[in-house]
């Protein structure tokens, strides 16, 4: 049995990096908060169950951390950035659009997805590279990234509130994603492998860690996102250098493919039709040079650089991030260049009606 380490005392592994700069460096650790403390104890409970690559770790119900809600009716404010800053994601959750404009530090979010960028509303503004947003429909959990945190809000009183908070919630926590069929938020920790597990009290709408699913395959690689497909996990390439495919329910490692070293900095994957789509941060040398959205329909022919680059379709594409679908159609985000999300089809697997959305 491998020994699982949740938190070193004597010293923490922080990888202070961006997709521009990845650097690590090791900083002597002299306090941890009670609720690092609570999550430590909690991780020297009883295992759940363990295989060769992964491991399940109860924690409690661990609950978020109650903030006030004012009663008084007011607006979240207008959006004054000009322009998207690095968007991450574009998504819609319940009755609004949301982009997530990760290097301006906010959560946007409309009613109309064609609004000029102005007349968009500002979540929140006090976070720190954020990168995901996700729903239940009566929650909103927001990533907020290089804060290691998980910001959970709710629609009271004419805007968006931060009521409840995660702290310490692994490094850099890069993307959340709902899964109705458990009622769960899948939290990925980018750096750690780990997989965090929140829940919602429905009553009181009180927000709890249930459990963390640590996956050994991925631990220590920078890894950004995580695609839940039916009842597996596809996680796209990271410095590791090779996509894994693992069971959701305990992320388990079913399959593991080999990729380029020129694509294997990928954002995201997203399986639509019979094909694979990735989108390509950087390669292996971090550089957004060989950024680009490319699709295959066999995982196993990418050792073999057996891909359709596709980023022609999408004009002025720079460096490719999330893929979300909304109402049928699939927006892809992109930074570096002046066109931030685009909309397209993909019909019989041709990808089609490609346009600017901003």
């Amino acid at each position: 049995m491998r020994k699982l380490v949740m938190f070193v005392l004597t010293g923490v592994l922080w990888f202070h990096f961006c997709d521009h700069v990845y650097a690590a460096e090791i900083e002597s650790a002299e306090a941890v908060t009670s609720e690092a403390d609570a999550v430590s104890d909690a991780a020297d409970s009883e295992i759940l169950s363990e295989n060769d690559t992964s491991v399940i770790i109860p924690m409690n119900d661990i609950p978020a951390r109650q903030l006030g809600i004012s009663d008084v009716y007011k607006a979240n404010p207008y959006n004054d950035f000009k322009n998207l800053n690095l968007p991450a994601q574009i998504t819609q959750q319940g009755n609004y659009y949301f982009i997530v404009d990760t290097y301006n530090d906010q959560v946007l979010y409309s009613s109309d997805l064609w609004k000029p960028m102005n007349e968009w509303r500002v979540m929140d503004r006090k976070l720190n590279k954020p990168h995901a947003i996700a729903s239940d429909g009566e929650m909103y959990l927001v990533v907020d990234t290089d804060n290691n945190r998980v910001l959970c809000y709710e629609y009271i009183n004419g805007r968006f509130q931060n009521t409840q908070r995660f702290d310490n919630i692994g490094t850099r926590p890069h993307y959340i994603q709902y899964d109705a069929a458990s009622e769960s938020f899948f939290v990925w920790s980018s750096v750690t492998g780990d997989m965090y597990i929140i829940k919602r009290l429905p009553e009181y709408n009180y927000m709890y860690i249930k459990e963390i699913r640590h996956i050994y395959e991925l631990d220590g690689f920078y890894v950004r996102s995580f695609s839940i497909e039916g009842d597996e996990v596809l996680f796209p390439s990271g410095n590791n250098a090779y996509m894994i495919v693992a069971d959701k329910e305990t992320l388990r490692v079913k399959n593991q493919y080999p990729v380029p070293k020129e694509i294997c900095g990928m954002a995201f994957v997203k399986k639509i039709g019979n094909y694979y789509y990735m989108t390509v941060s950087t390669d292996d040398k971090l550089s957004h040079n060989s950024a680009r959205m490319v699709r295959t329909p066999d995982l196993q022919s990418l050792s073999l650089g057996l891909y359709e680059d596709v980023t022609g379709y999408f004009q002025g594409m720079r460096v490719p991030y999330y893929i979300d679908v909304i109402n049928g159609s699939y927006y892809v985000t992109s930074h570096g260049s002046k066109k931030s999300v685009y909309k397209f089809n993909v019909v019989e697997d041709m990808i089609m009606n490609v346009e600017t959305v901003h």
